[in-house]
């Protein structure tokens, strides 16, 4: 029988029988597995039993769910595979060895408002940091392109800010402490408008504004319109930034 492993660091936590076509993992009780954790958000992530092949899908949470390394949406298990969420890892045992399924349509799930308990933190810790920026592109495993436009978002991973998440659904999004910018930034010395992100089909772009190289993407200086990739960091003084996409 399948089964997933729950550790912390070295130290192995419960073991847990798939004996469900549906596991749910996350932070509030309810959950088949409950990781008490602020970092972990109240419903977090789920693995899935589907034409006899297990898959691990993240359900919108705000810190993401990793795939041996590698930020995912949904993908296939294969036995030993490790499932990182927030501290923790789930290791997938499946000693019958099954190959990965061909990719198969994603469709997407209706989630509910989060109450005020269930408000996840995100986590900014320096290992945290260095983990999601190896996190630069999503799996492509077990899913295909589909007709709904992806949504770009900004996640705070440290400085101050009005909120710690932007969902960039405008075609024109300013970051600065201008009264008018999408993206507040706080603080003496934070720029009235720092960068401009633009929306277009799907992509999106960065371009500076004021002071050319005030805003940094991946470590390096923002002088000309460059487009956003999954996981790049943006840098403003003391405001640090990652865009990722949520369907």
């Amino acid at each position: 029988m399948a089964k997933l492993i729950l550790k912390y660091e070295a130290s192995v936590l419960k073991e847990i029988p798939l004996q469900k076509a549906a596991i749910s993992i996350g932070r509030t009780p309810g959950n088949d597995v409950v990781i008490d954790n602020l970092a972990v958000s109240g419903r977090h992530a789920r693995v899935v039993l589907e034409q006899g092949y297990y898959a691990v899908e993240d359900m919108s949470s705000l810190n993401g769910t990793f795939l041996n390394s590698q930020r995912i949406r949904r993908s296939p298990l294969k036995n030993g595979d490790q499932i990182v969420i927030g501290k923790h890892t789930l290791i997938f045992q499946d000693e019958g060895g099954k190959p990965p399924p061909p990719p198969e349509d994603e469709t997407a799930e209706a989630t509910q408002p989060l109450s005020k308990m269930e408000e996840t933190f995100v986590l900014d810790t320096k290992s945290r940091r260095e983990f999601l920026a190896k996190a630069t592109a999503i799996a492509s495993e077990g899913g295909t392109t589909t007709t709904q436009e992806k949504v770009g978002c900004l996640t705070v991973l440290s400085g101050k800010t009005d909120q710690r998440e932007y969902i960039l659904t405008s075609k024109l999004s300013v970051i600065g402490k201008d009264a008018m910018a999408s993206v507040k930034l706080k603080g003496w010395f934070a720029p009235k408008v720092a960068a401009v992100i633009n929306r277009k089909e799907g992509q999106y772009t960065i371009a500076p504004s004021e002071k050319a190289g005030a805003t940094k993407v991946n470590s390096e200086p923002l002088t000309a319109v460059r487009e956003l990739q999954e996981g790049d960091e943006i840098v403003i003084g003391g405001i640090t930034m990652q865009f990722h996409f949520r369907e």
